[in-house]
């Protein structure tokens, strides 16, 4: 696939098959060197791709019911779990199957200079954005905390399902306070915007787009990259700058790699990336 000029994938890039054969494949994260880690809930794994090596390895098939996974600063793996209520356990992934610590809740405080992870994904997103932040899960070396809603902290389930947009997610995204914060709602066929506040709710929502799907992510640049069928590329402005096909319809976007410019892509069954001109957004 040679690109035109002006696409933000790099030239000649295609999009490559890199692993399949999994049941249902999301909740992916990189960690602080570019390795992407993602989930097969269905089986109770956590996987590891690396770039360095091109190579799929199992990180994790104890029961934790996981779900999404983020990482901080430090490199500890959280994991947002179904199971109970409020569930977030961490880990260092090179470390033993018994080092696995709970993360307890704290008090929705302004955390002025850390990371706030939040969902990307929700079914119904509008002016007034995700549920307010109701506890919040620092991470293990102080960078990040996950703001959680109501929801997630007490387990609430409807039609037999938890009910959490932390839960129902593709995938999780961190961002600095002060940052503009991107949320896609594939029902309504939109995606929004607002800026991250330092207690970690998102402030001035507006519709960024009439495309919406599974998964969003943005790059460098400011560019933003929806999955919803294939990968739609936005400019900060909102104006359509590109598209690319992916084999099966993709569900979460990622940027990893040792240099920022792989854009990996869980679909289900496989997983597959391509390259980028621009390095994607790391916080």
């Amino acid at each position: 696939m040679v690109r035109a000029p002006g696409s933000v994938f790099a030239p000649g890039a295609k999009v490559e098959k890199l692993s399949g054969g999994f049941y249902n494949i999301s909740g992916g994260a990189t960690d602080p060197w570019g390795n992407f880690y993602f989930v097969d809930a269905h089986w109770q794994r956590i996987y590891r791709w690396s770039p360095a090596h091109h190579q799929l390895s199992l990180v994790r098939d104890n029961p934790l019911d996981a779900t999404n996974l983020a990482f901080d600063r430090a490199g500890n793996l959280m994991v947002l779990s179904s199971a109970g209520t409020g569930t977030i356990y961490s880990f260092k992934p090179e470390s033993s199957d018994d080092e696995i610590k709970m993360v307890n809740s704290e008090a929705v405080v302004p955390r002025p200079g850390l990371n706030v992870i939040l969902p990307t994904n929700s079914w119904h997103v509008d002016t007034t954005g995700l549920p307010a932040p109701y506890r919040h899960y620092l991470s293990p070396d102080g960078t990040a905390f996950v703001s959680a809603s109501e929801d997630f902290v007490t387990g609430f389930v409807r039609w037999n399902v938890k009910d959490s947009a932390l839960l129902r997610s593709y995938g999780l995204a961190s961002a600095m306070p002060g940052d503009p914060f991107y949320v896609t709602d594939e029902a309504d066929v939109s995606t929004w915007v607002g800026t991250v506040q330092p207690d970690g709710s998102l402030a001035g929502m507006r519709r960024f787009v009439d495309q919406g799907g599974e998964g969003v992510t943005t790059d460098s640049q400011g560019n933003v990259y929806i999955a919803a069928g294939q990968i739609y590329v936005y400019s900060p402005a909102g104006k359509l700058i590109d598209t690319v096909e992916v084999p099966e319809r993709p569900i979460q976007l990622v940027f990893g790699g040792s240099d920022g410019h792989t854009l990996f892509i869980p679909a289900r069954t496989s997983l597959y990336a391509v390259r980028t001109r621009f390095k994607g957004r790391r916080e």
